[in-house]
């Protein structure tokens, strides 16, 4: 069997889990958090969650298990067959990484562990985030889903890093940006509906509420 290495509360981590059971894929859970010990660098490269282990090899690297899963498991697919569609959903996935996730991350000490605002860091990250939405409004066609009716690993992946990036958004700048932006809001709801994603997202605030008691 599968084992997946992370914790619930990483929107990577979180990600990759609702993708095995989307696609019915044993697997077992086992709870490490991201760190630089040598136990962990042992496994994961750069010491990030998640990672996998399939009959004792690793793969690390989001983008990379998701390709596994769809690989491994041909039925209920997740990437469409076209070629061209099937590099539209990993280039929605790539756009809600680096510029909606990615720079949000920047305030992940002061949203969570209480560190000081950092300066250059809130002048930045907002008008990043906001050319990563006005980049995936281009992108997306939220026809149902995002990259058309059929549901994908894209739509995982938007559900946790946006949501992830709400939660920064509004505790540094006071901005609902799901709200203010009117296609997400519908749209993160319908896939927060999806049994993968709706029980995923339960552990995930089961243990963000443990965090903040």
């Amino acid at each position: 069997m599968i084992k997946l290495y992370g914790v619930a509360i990483s929107n990577y981590f979180s990600a990759a889990k609702a993708a095995f059971i989307e696609k019915q894929i044993p697997f077992e859970e086992i709870k490490v958090f991201p760190s630089q010990k040598p136990e962990v660098l042992a496994e994961s490269h750069m010491g990030k969650v998640p990672w996998i282990d399939v009959d004792g090899e690793i793969l690390t690297e989001l983008n990379v298990i998701f390709d596994y899963l769809e690989d491994s498991q041909l039925k209920s697919p997740m990437y469409p067959s076209d070629p061209f569609e099937r590099a539209k959903v990993k280039e929605l996935i790539r756009i809600v990484e680096l510029y909606i996730d990615a720079p949000a991350r920047r305030h992940v000490g002061t949203t969570y562990f209480g560190a000081p605002l950092e300066p250059t860091a809130f002048k930045e990250v907002r008008s990043v985030v906001e050319n990563g939405i006005r980049a995936l409004l281009k992108v997306a066609k939220f026809d149902q889903y995002i990259a058309g009716e059929n549901f994908t690993f894209a739509d995982i992946a938007a559900y946790f890093h946006i949501n992830f990036a709400q939660m920064n958004m509004v505790k540094i700048y006071d901005w609902d940006m799901i709200s203010d932006t009117a296609p997400l809001a519908d749209y993160l709801q319908l896939v927060g509906q999806r049994p993968s994603v709706k029980e995923t997202n339960r552990i995930m605030q089961l243990e963000f509420s443990k965090m903040a008691s």
